[in-house]
């Protein structure tokens, strides 16, 4: 006779269990499908920003080009403003994700310097940084807007020559792999800046020919071979 108020509770137990797994699925399964949509709406972004400018972008060319409604956009990214934000942490997360798993797989020390240019490459010259570089300009009209834009960048930006420099720190003064690491990235940057009116390819292997005797001198300046001989090492 005790029996049944006793299966009556396992019984109410379950269906108490599969509500609740049914919401957090319910939960989970609505989490995916925002995250799938944000995904949907900066990857239109950035496809607008790359072919208009941030002058020419605008929020429903890039309701067009994810082919979502308004209201799936709005939903997100109530404000341009939002969007753009979203958009140059986006950029930019990839970029850090991808130069401090570059710059923890270098094992081979002769090749750090390719490994670290052919990195700063890869967002100067890649299609990115145009992009990004728009909304940077475009932000100076918005003092807010600028101000969170350059924080975020600098943000962004800090912790991937941080990565390189702790690589080179291993084999030279931190100062001076610092300076190393500040040179590259600029003249990158700098290169970068100038295909806006020229591109020469074979001026720039040219110079990042310099650029690497200029990394050698340094070091030799310092008293470093390169490759440096590991029994030296402890001397740094």
């Amino acid at each position: 006779m005790e029996r049944y108020p006793l299966n009556t509770k396992i019984s109410s137990n379950k269906q108490s269990d599969k509500a609740d797994a049914d919401v957090v699925n319910a939960s989970r399964s609505q989490d995916e499908r925002s995250l799938e949509m944000r995904s949907r709406l900066i990857s239109a972004s950035i496809e607008v920003l790359r072919e208009r400018g941030f002058a020419g972008f605008n929020t429903e060319a890039v309701v067009q080009n994810a082919g979502v409604s308004r209201g799936a956009l709005l939903h997100h990214y109530r404000r341009k403003r939002d969007l753009i934000l979203a958009v140059h942490e986006h950029v930019y997360q990839i970029a850090v994700e991808k130069s401090i798993e570059s710059a923890e797989a270098v094992t081979d020390q002769s090749m750090i310097f390719d490994e670290m240019l052919k990195d700063a490459e890869s967002f100067f010259l890649g299609e990115h940084f145009f992009s990004v570089l728009g909304i940077v300009l475009s932000a100076n009209t918005d003092p807010d807007l600028k101000t969170e834009i350059l924080e975020a960048s600098q943000k962004a930006r800090l912790p991937i020559e941080a990565a390189w420099v702790k690589v080179m720190s291993e084999y030279m003064p931190r100062p001076l792999a610092e300076n190393l690491v500040y040179m590259t990235y600029n003249m990158v940057r700098g290169y970068a800046m100038r295909t806006l009116w020229e591109d020469d390819a074979k001026k720039y292997a040219e110079v990042t020919t310099i650029w690497k005797s200029m990394m050698i001198d340094a070091l030799k300046r310092e008293n470093i071979e390169w490759p440096v001989d590991q029994a030296k090492l402890q001397r740094l």
